[in-house]
């Protein structure tokens, strides 16, 4: 494509390095499988569908096995549920440090003083975005672990 160009090292370093990039999407680390200990297990998100009128973003992804001396990809096959934020979904407001925000109830009772300060999932997704407040691998990251909490039974499972 650039074969009529004179180009310096460092670009062409930097052109390698844009041709070698891993078409999906992010490959988050999970741990261990129950079952399979001696792998590695990623989790390698590897499509996104987002509907901003209907407020939505699915992700396709696959559970990722790998010998934990050669790297090498184990080929046996685990469940994927469902993993979709829907506009009725919602998140934590998380300050600098990625805690939660709290705080105190317009009517504190007996048994709870304080709450988290709740958002629109797919509009704090886009806010975080939009405004440079997270990278695109860690906002996964960070609805990933979300994900795997609610869902850890189905994803231990073997097919």
């Amino acid at each position: 494509m650039n074969k009529h160009l004179i180009i310096p090292e460092n670009i062409k370093q930097m052109l390698n390095s844009i041709e070698n990039t891993s078409l999906h999407l992010a490959e988050l680390p999970l741990e261990a499988h129950p079952k399979l200990p001696q792998f590695e297990r990623n989790i390698r998100v590897l499509d996104m569908d987002a509907k901003s009128k209907q407020q939505f973003i699915s992700f396709s992804y696959e559970q990722v096995l790998k010998d934990h001396e050669t790297g090498e990809e184990i080929n046996i096959s685990l469940p994927a549920p469902e993993w979709v934020i829907y506009k009725e979904t919602w998140s934590c407001l998380r300050d600098h440090n990625n805690k939660p925000v709290e705080l105190p109830l317009a009517e504190p009772t007996d048994a709870m003083a304080t709450d988290t300060v709740k958002v629109s999932s797919y509009q704090y997704m886009l806010w975080l975005l939009k405004n440079n407040k997270v990278g695109f691998t860690e906002l996964l990251a960070s609805y990933l672990n979300e994900f795997v909490k609610t869902h850890k039974e189905q994803l231990d499972k073997l097919s």
